[in-house]
């Protein structure tokens, strides 16, 4: 009875959210493909193209990141800045994606962010 769990897992979309709290602001994350120029908004990310990218809401910051093609991720990048939904090192982690930026001096700075609630404050 094993491959059951295996069918209906293959049958779950992984729906993107788009309200997330990083670092205690609200950030708004939009997802299209665009690979026919059609801008369409994803609904899977296991359906994003190779012309997808992400739009980013956060605080004064505002970002279009293309998808990146790094094998087995669903990620986003310009070089300066990562949005990921799934990574080699944490697997998937679609409620908690990582906002990183790359800094003037190389270094890597970490954003915390997780689904947004009602009951976050901002």
């Amino acid at each position: 009875m094993q491959i059951l769990p295996l069918i209906l897992c293959l049958l779950i979309n992984i729906t993107p959210a788009n309200s997330f709290n990083c670092d205690g602001k609200p950030l708004k994350a939009t997802i299209r493909n665009n690979l026919n120029g059609d801008f369409a908004l994803v609904k899977d990310l296991e359906e994003i193209d190779q012309g997808a990218f992400v739009t980013l809401e956060w605080e004064d910051i505002n970002l279009m990141l293309p998808v990146s093609f790094q094998s087995d991720e669903i990620s986003f990048t310009d070089t300066k800045w990562l949005w990921s939904y799934k990574d080699n090192l944490l697997g998937l982690h679609h409620e908690s994606p990582r906002l990183a930026q790359r800094l003037p001096n190389g270094t890597i700075k970490d954003y915390k962010c997780n689904l947004y609630s009602e009951d976050d404050t901002t």
